[in-house]
Order: structure tokens, then C-alpha cells, then sequence
């Protein structure tokens, strides 16, 4: 088996852009991506994509005119869905096309794009179908009741949480405040301005415990990864970064678990078990990680998952600066979801473009400082299934 890079990273700047196409955003960010690989397109042998986004009409065979429009010709192809986790799915596929021999080098890009919330109130009556394929998402029973917002699902696992170990409001809204410190400091950020606990805890709530600042803003946005052989790599730079483990989990359950703990996210500890074990280094040995959290309390819950902290330790290592640059480790140096944005299907690839220029030291003014080693962790539905990665400079 062949050892596999990360060659190349490419992303749009996260926001809404109501006159952008995903098509157009996904151009840019392979443009990007495949120029910082330094490799023609005709090099590239793979090219996988996800859906465009779930309230909005999706692009049939994407890739394929992905494809058509570039002038790539492929042996592998496909769309990959897996929910939140579809691009590191698709990833994970390319990853091992290349390891097996069968090509050199790939793409996966991710290109999201929904409608806005006005959009929808004003036209409601001609996007009914939209609304009952979101609606679908939650299952036979749920979807009866008319969720079309996974946030109830969160807050309940969050009110868990914080019962079990008395974590307080002001810790979990610490959060919000050091990713946006982090933003201020990234270029493709949707959210940069200041945030305050105080401010955080008076935004609106969204869903008991939840408020409007612990909750990732809908955004557009596309990214774009080249992976190759180790060997086609080193064609193009002395030290590229690495991919030296996988982990990959799912949870018997469909959105959420029907009968097990949903204060508990096993998936996560699952796969990132099985990276560490893959990589031959556990938590402790990771410089910068960039952890899904599309809201404040279970992206908590996840750092204590993966390792990072124990059970209930997480909101006071946060409070206490622990995850900033100079701390134990440094978690979301992008903004995170609630500051960079959450385009769910490219977020991903946004992960691992910040960690491949954390490794590279081209993180600018975010830069952790020596960093060598980086996890990345993406997951889907109500955190029943997780992906982790590990990634090491050369």
C-alpha cells in the first residue's frame, strides 16, 4: 500500500452569496486547489464530489460536468453522500484509490449552496418540495411532526450534557468568543467582529439551551482537495504533509440515537480511536485539530470524545484558554463553524485546508507555532457517524 499527501487545498470565501452558482464557487476552489498542487489537471485520476446542499435543488452528476467543464478525464468518479462527513467520506475513497496503485493523484471537491430563509418564506408555495425533502431528512416519525432544523435534536443533547456535568451557560458561551477571535484572524471567515460571553449570552435563543451565537450561521461556500502518492508529491515540494491515519464510525441509528445516551457521542471516540491507532500517536500528540462542531455545547462534547479532555473537562479548558494558540491543544485556529461559516458539505475540505497550511506554517497571523501533527474530524446527522483523520508534515 501507498503512503498518500495531501498535494494541494483550495476554498471561496465562506458567506451568503445570493447571486453565486455552486457550480462557479466549486471552479474556483479546484482552480485554487489544483494550482497549489503544482500537478496538471491531466494528472488527476479520481474526481468525487457530494451534493450541493439540503434546502435547495441539487445538481445531478455534478462531477461529471465537473469534469466535462475542466477537461479531466477520470478512472474513478463518483457523488458521495454521507451527510455533514460526505467530503471526507469521498476523501477517505480517494485516499485509497491512490494507495492501491490505481492512480497518482486525485480530487474531491465540495461546492454548497441553500437557498436563504428569506427565499424560502417569500416563496414557499413554489418550493414546497424542497421543504418536504428536508423535512424527510429526520425520518418516518420525526418528520411527521414537521422538523425541518436538526437544532432541537442538539439542544437536547446539550441539556443532557450540561445536567451530567454541571457545566455552566458562561462556559459553553466561551466558546463562540475564541473561535471569533480566530476568524478575525482568517481572510475567508464569514464572522470576524468581537464577541463577548456577555454578548453570547444574550443573543437570541434559538432552542433551550441554545442561543443564536452558539449556532453556525447558514453559509455558502466550496472547497477542493488534491491528494497524490507519496511519490508524485515529493515530485513537487521536499516536505508535504502526509495522511498517516483513517478512522471511520457509525452509530446504529438513522439522525439520532432512539434509545442510547444522547449525551454520548461514541462514533466520535470510535473513529478517532481507530486514527490514532492507524497513526501510532493518541491525542496528547496532536499540535492543532479542527473539530465539525456546528453548535457550541456538543462541539464541546466532542473534544472530550476525541481525547483531548475528560468527560466534563472541556468547557472549563476552554473558559480557561486551554484550546488557544500556546495552550494544550489548539482546536478550530479557522473560526470553527460558528465563526468561519458551515457550508456542511465543503466544511470538511475547509478543515483540511486549514490544517495542511497549519503543517505548512502558511497559517499567517493564526499560525500555531511549530505545529507537525493535525487531526480533523467531520461527522453527520445528530453526531451518529464520524470521520476522523490524522495528517503529519514530512
Amino acid at each position: 500500500m501507498r503512503n498518500v499527501a495531501v498535494a494541494g487545498v483550495g476554498m471561496t470565501d465562506v458567506g451568503m452569496f445570493e447571486d453565486s452558482h455552486p457550480f462557479d464557487l466549486g471552479v474556483q476552489a479546484i482552480l485554487e486547489a489544483l494550482a497549489d498542487s503544482r500537478l496538471d489537471r491531466s494528472e488527476i485520476g479520481a474526481l468525487f464530489s457530494t451534493k450541493t446542499g439540503y434546502m435547495v435543488d441539487n445538481y445531478m452528476f455534478v462531477h461529471q460536468r465537473m469534469a466535462e467543464y475542466l477537461q479531466i478525464p477520470t478512472r474513478s468518479t463518483a457523488e458521495v453522500d454521507c451527510g455533514g462527513a460526505s467530503s471526507l467520506v469521498a476523501l477517505r475513497h480517494v485516499a485509497a484509490e491512490i494507495a492501491l496503485g490505481r492512480i497518482d493523484a486525485g480530487l474531491v471537491f465540495a461546492s454548497h449552496w441553500e437557498f436563504s430563509t428569506k427565499h424560502m418564506i417569500e416563496h414557499h408555495a413554489e418550493e414546497q418540495h424542497i421543504l418536504r425533502l428536508a423535512n424527510g431528512v429526520y425520518g418516518s416519525y420525526d418528520s411527521r411532526l414537521g422538523v425541518v432544523s436538526p437544532i432541537p435534536y442538539y439542544a437536547m443533547c446539550q441539556q443532557r450534557y450540561m445536567l451530567e456535568c454541571e457545566v455552566l451557560p458562561e462556559q459553553v458561551a466561551s466558546l463562540p468568543v475564541v473561535l471569533r477571535e480566530f476568524a478575525a484572524k482568517n481572510p475567508h471567515a464569514m464572522h470576524k467582529e468581537a464577541l463577548t460571553i456577555e454578548g453570547v449570552l444574550s443573543s437570541p435563543v434559538l432552542c433551550p439551551p441554545i442561543r443564536m451565537l452558539e449556532s453556525c450561521p447558514l453559509a455558502h461556500g466550496a472547497g477542493a482537495v488534491v491528494l497524490a502518492s507519496e511519490e508524485k508529491a515529493r515530485q513537487v515540494r521536499d516536505h508535504p504533509v502526509m495522511i498517516t491515519g483513517f478512522g471511520e464510525a457509525h452509530d446504529d441509528a438513522h439522525f439520532m440515537p432512539a434509545v442510547a445516551d444522547m449525551s454520548r457521542f461514541p462514533a466520535v471516540r470510535r473513529s478517532a480511536d481507530e486514527a490514532y491507532s492507524a497513526s501510532g500517536v493518541g491525542p496528547d500528540g496532536i499540535d492543532v485539530a479542527e473539530v465539525y462542531g456546528a453548535f457550541a455545547g456538543p462541539e464541546l462534547m466532542c473534544y472530550e470524545e476525541l481525547g483531548f479532555f475528560e468527560r466534563g473537562e472541556a468547557p472549563a479548558a476552554v473558559e480557561a484558554g486551554r484550546t488557544r494558540i500556546g495552550g494544550d491543544v489548539v482546536i478550530n485556529t479557522s473560526g470553527g463553524r460558528l465563526s468561519l461559516g458551515h457550508p456542511a458539505f465543503a466544511t470538511p475540505l475547509f478543515e483540511v485546508f486549514e490544517i495542511t497550511k497549519q503543517l505548512r506554517g502558511e497559517a499567517g497571523l493564526r499560525q500555531v507555532p511549530g505545529a507537525k501533527r493535525g487531526l480533523v474530524q467531520a461527522e453527520h446527522g445528530m453526531i451518529n457517524g464520524s470521520v476522523v483523520i490524522i495528517m503529519e508534515e514530512d
